[in-house]
C-alpha cells in the first residue's frame, strides 16, 4: 500500500522586502540580520519575498563584484531555479574557498593548527548517481525547499547518460499516471534504477508490462520499486581494486568514480605500513578491498545486505577480508577488540559515529584515518583523539560540485 504523505504545515505568508545581504553563512546563503537569503552575496541588496526566517529572491537590486554568470541554464536564480546546486553564482574558486573555511572552522575547534593539505575536485558532470523526482509531464530535480519540479534540459553535474534517463522516466510516469521519485545509478552493468513511493504492490497487470517494457527498452540491469526486483537482466556490479562487487539496491556509494579514487589513495597513504587494518563503517568495500592488497582488513558495517555483498567478493577473489555485519552504534567495538589492529579507518554516515570514537581514541591504535561528508560531526568525532594524536593531514574531496557538501579525510597518529 502506498504509504501517505503527511498533510502540509501551511507556511507563514510571505511579504516582500528590501534586504542588505551582510555575510555569507557557511553554507554559502546570505544573511541579513537573522533572514537567511538562499543564492545572495554579501553586500548585495535584494527584493525578497520573506516567510519567517527565511528570503526567496524576487530580484537583484545591487549586486556584489563578486558575482559570476552560473554554467548551467537552470541555476537557482532568482530563486525559482533547480535547487541541485546554490553556489553557481559564487564561483569555483570562491565555492572552493567557502568550503575549506567550512571544513577548517570545524577542525580546528580540535585541532587549532589544523591546515587543508590537498584538495581533489570532481569534474563536471562526473556524478554518477541522481534522485529525480518524476510525476507525468515532469522529472528532475526540486527547486530549492520547494515541490516544484525543475524538467532539466542540461546538467554540468550529472553524466550525460545518467541525465539522458529523465525523459524517458517521464515518459513512464505518464504510461503508468502516477508520481515516484526515481534514484538512477551508474554501474559497470549498465543502470541501476530503484523507484520509490510506487505502490508496487498496488499496481496493476497493465502498469507491470510497462515497467517490464521501460526496463527493456531502456536496457536497464535492474529496475525495483520500493526495494522489490521488478526486472533484472543483469547483476548491478562495481569494482574497487579490480574486484567486482555486487551492488545492493539503495547502497551507499561516492558519489563520483574520481572523488572515489582520491579518497582511496588519501586512506592508503595515510595507512602507511600498516599490515592489520580495522574497516569501521565499511559499505561495500570501497577502502577494504584496495586496503586487503597485502594487508588483513577487519570489515564492519551494520548494512546486511552491503555486508554480505563485500564478503562474496572478497571470498570470490581470495581477499584476506572478514566481512561483519554489526550495528557500531548500538555495539561499537571497544577495548580488546581493537587492540590488534596497527590501523583503523572509519568513514561514518553523515550523523557522525557516535560513541566509536570514543573508544577507538580510548583503545590508542597507532594510525586512525578518519573519512567524513559533515565538518561538524567530523570535528566532534575527532575530539575524543586530541589529547593523545596528532593531525598529520588533513584533505578536502569535493564530490559535490557547486554546493556547500564536503568530504574529508584526517590522518591521525597516535602521540609516543
Amino acid at each position: 500500500m502506498r504509504k501517505r504523505r503527511p498533510p502540509k504545515r501551511k507556511a507563514p505568508k510571505a511579504t516582500l522586502r528590501t534586504l542588505t545581504i551582510e555575510a555569507l553563512s557557511p553554507e554559502g546563503e546570505g544573511i541579513a540580520q537573522d533572514i537567511r537569503v538562499p543564492f545572495a552575496l554579501a553586500g548585495e541588496v535584494v527584493e525578497a519575498a520573506v516567510s519567517g526566517k527565511r528570503g526567496h529572491v524576487r530580484t537583484i537590486e545591487q549586486q556584489s563584484p563578486q558575482r559570476q554568470d552560473p554554467v548551467c541554464q537552470h541555476f537557482g536564480l532568482p530563486g525559482d531555479g533547480c535547487g541541485g546546486c546554490t553556489l553557481q553564482h559564487l564561483g569555483e574558486a570562491a565555492s572552493s574557498d567557502l568550503k575549506q573555511h567550512l571544513l577548517l572552522n570545524a577542525i580546528r575547534k580540535v585541532f587549532p593548527d589544523a591546515q587543508v593539505a590537498a584538495v581533489h575536485q570532481s569534474a563536471a558532470q562526473t556524478r554518477r548517481r541522481a534522485k529525480f523526482a518524476v510525476r507525468p509531464g515532469a522529472a528532475g530535480f526540486h527547486a530549492l525547499a520547494s515541490r516544484n519540479i525543475v524538467r532539466l534540459a542540461a546538467c554540468d553535474v550529472l553524466q550525460a547518460d545518467v541525465l539522458a534517463m529523465r525523459q524517458p522516466l517521464e515518459q513512464l510516469a505518464g504510461r503508468l499516471g502516477v508520481s515516484f521519485e526515481a534514484q538512477v545509478t551508474a554501474t559497470d552493468a549498465g543502470f541501476d534504477v530503484a523507484l520509490f513511493d510506487l505502490g508496487e504492490d498496488q499496481l496493476d497487470l497493465r502498469q507491470r508490462d510497462l515497467l517490464n517494457a521501460f526496463a527493456q527498452d531502456q536496457d536497464v540491469a535492474r529496475l525495483t520499486g520500493d526495494g522489490i526486483t521488478l526486472s533484472e537482466r543483469r547483476k548491478p556490479t562495481l569494482q574497487f581494486a579490480g574486484v567486482p562487487v555486487e551492488v545492493p539496491s539503495g547502497v551507499f556509494l561516492q558519489a563520483t568514480q574520481d572523488g572515489e579514487a582520491a579518497l582511496i589513495r588519501e586512506v592508503l597513504d595515510g595507512l602507511g605500513n600498516a599490515q592489520s587494518v580495522a574497516d569501521l563503517f565499511s559499505g561495500l568495500g570501497t577502502f577494504s578491498l584496495p586496503l586487503s592488497k597485502g594487508r588483513s582488513v577487519h570489515a564492519v558495517d551494520v548494512a546486511g545486505p552491503a555486508i554480505a555483498a563485500l564478503d562474496r567478493a572478497a571470498k570470490a577473489a581470495g581477499r584476506a577480508v572478514k566481512a561483519v555485519a554489526r550495528d557500531l552504534f548500538a555495539r561499537p567495538l571497544q577495548g580488546a577488540e581493537l587492540k590488534g589492529f596497527d590501523a583503523v579507518v572509519f568513514d561514518p554516515p553523515r550523523a557522525g559515529a557516535g560513541l566509536q570514537a570514543k573508544f577507538l581514541a580510548e583503545a590508542a591504535v597507532p594510525r586512525v584515518v578518519a573519512v567524513s561528508c559533515n565538518p561538524a560531526t567530523m570535528a566532534r568525532d575527532l575530539k575524543p583523539f586530541a589529547e593523545g594524536y596528532t593531525l598529520e593531514r588533513l584533505v578536502m574531496v569535493d564530490q559535490f560540485r557547486w554546493s556547500s557538501h564536503v568530504e574529508a579525510v584526517a590522518v591521525l597518529r597516535r602521540l609516543a
